[in-house]
């Protein structure tokens, strides 16, 4: 993707979270960019095309943000801390409009995105546990496969429930809630130790 590609890519990205993909026509796109119609088309020769190249920008920078934790001496706890302030985005850039659209018109584009999210999130937490196991941080007799799986599904289930409105799923207190139930799930006794004095010298408002 060039460089003018992946402009017009992220300004309809923002466009499309803020109006809905039915709501946001070609013309529209092209007026907002103040580039015209033809030049559009050179670029994506349709709207589905152009959905495509949303959702795999998207699913770049998703990528990019769990990749970026580079740190050789961090724990499994330091990680898992960056992973949920990548979930805890997740949460609050999920805009509903845009996700019934996405299913209405795009049903396969839709399935085939959410299916390697879910890979992306699942294959992380997994490592996560596993290398946490093995650093006496996590309880050695967890199942990390279905912890993740469970921790997907809570992560999922949260977006779609109607039991949370919208300002308690960007609130700070449910998602330090819901991270503080995964994680005193799985850490050990010397886990529990270095999660304690995180929160105490964490602040998850940042998040």
């Amino acid at each position: 993707m060039d460089d003018k590609t992946k402009k017009i890519v992220e300004s309809v990205s923002k466009l499309y979270l803020e109006y809905g993909i039915k709501g946001v026509t070609m013309d529209d796109v092209a007026h907002r960019l103040s580039i015209s119609k033809k030049t559009l088309y050179e670029h994506f020769k349709d709207k589905k095309e152009l959905v495509l190249a949303v959702l795999e920008n998207a699913r770049e920078e998703w990528d990019c943000h769990f990749s970026s934790f580079e740190c050789k001496n961090c724990s499994a706890i330091d990680e898992i801390f960056h992973f949920y302030e990548i979930q805890a985005k997740m949460i609050r850039s999920n805009k509903p409009a845009f996700v019934y659209d996405l299913k209405k018109y795009y049903p396969e584009v839709y399935n085939n995105f959410h299916k390697i999210k879910q890979k992306l999130i699942f294959e992380n937490f997994v490592n996560n546990i596993h290398k946490g196991k093995k650093e006496g941080l996590y309880r050695e007799n967890i199942n990390g496969e279905i912890i993740s799986k469970l921790n997907l599904m809570r992560f999922e289930g949260i977006l779609e429930s109607e039991y949370f409105t919208i300002d308690e799923l960007l609130s700070t207190e449910l998602f330090t809630e819901m991270f503080k139930y995964h994680l005193y799930g799985i850490v050990s006794d010397k886990g529990r130790d270095i999660v304690n004095q995180k929160f105490n010298n964490k602040s998850l408002k940042s998040t």
